[in-house]
């Protein structure tokens, strides 16, 4: 049964087929609560938090947009106004210091590097995710969204309720700002200064 379909029972009585629409969606939705909480307890809560408040609106779901995007509408707020009240690191990312291009997004491959190296990744990694911390809201989502979440540009759209041109200049302003940090973090601040 579709997504739209199943709303439709569960608003016309069929609370049980909500379970259905759990299955489907937890992993992903606790996927984008952890990326902000970076604690499974604190992510089990909130994924828990986001289907009761999708259960309490469904009725005002139109089908205008997939249902799956209204959900993940639900979920991003709800996990953007709970990292504004924590205030703590929201994204768990490796970054590989011998890359020269400081791309995070690719994924080191475990190896028996030993606990130098091991030590080196857990620093970086803690750097990274005080960057993307302190990155402002409007770039921290949509990094969240497209390179941890694997959302499209579109989809971020419909998700966030804005135009897609802004979400690829956020996208771009934001990664930018990540590898200004990131140049600076690598070379100590004086790559400039060897240029």
């Amino acid at each position: 049964m579709r997504d739209e379909e199943l709303v439709s029972c569960i608003i016309k009585g069929k609370a049980e087929l909500f379970s259905v629409i759990i299955d489907r969606y937890q992993s992903k939705v606790f996927s984008t609560a952890f990326r902000y909480t970076h604690d499974n307890e604190e992510a089990r809560d909130l994924t828990q938090e986001i289907f009761i408040k999708l259960y309490n609106n469904l009725q005002g779901y139109k089908s205008k947009a997939s249902f799956s995007t209204w959900l993940y509408r639900i979920a991003v707020n709800r996990c953007i106004d709970w990292a504004r009240k924590k205030k703590i690191q929201t994204v768990s990312a490796i970054y590989d210091s011998s890359d020269e291009e400081i791309d995070i997004y690719e994924i080191i491959e475990d190896g028996d590097g030993g606990p130098e190296e091991a030590l080196i990744k857990q620093e970086n990694d803690i750097y990274i995710r005080k960057v993307i911390e302190d990155l402002p809201e409007i770039y921290k989502t949509v990094i969240i969204l497209y390179y941890f979440e694997d959302f499209s540009p579109q989809e971020i759209s419909e998700i966030m309720d804005i135009p897609k041109r802004t979400i690829e200049t956020r996208l771009y302003r934001g990664k930018s700002l990540l590898k200004l940090k990131l140049e600076e973090y690598v070379y100590g601040g004086e790559k400039n200064a060897l240029q």
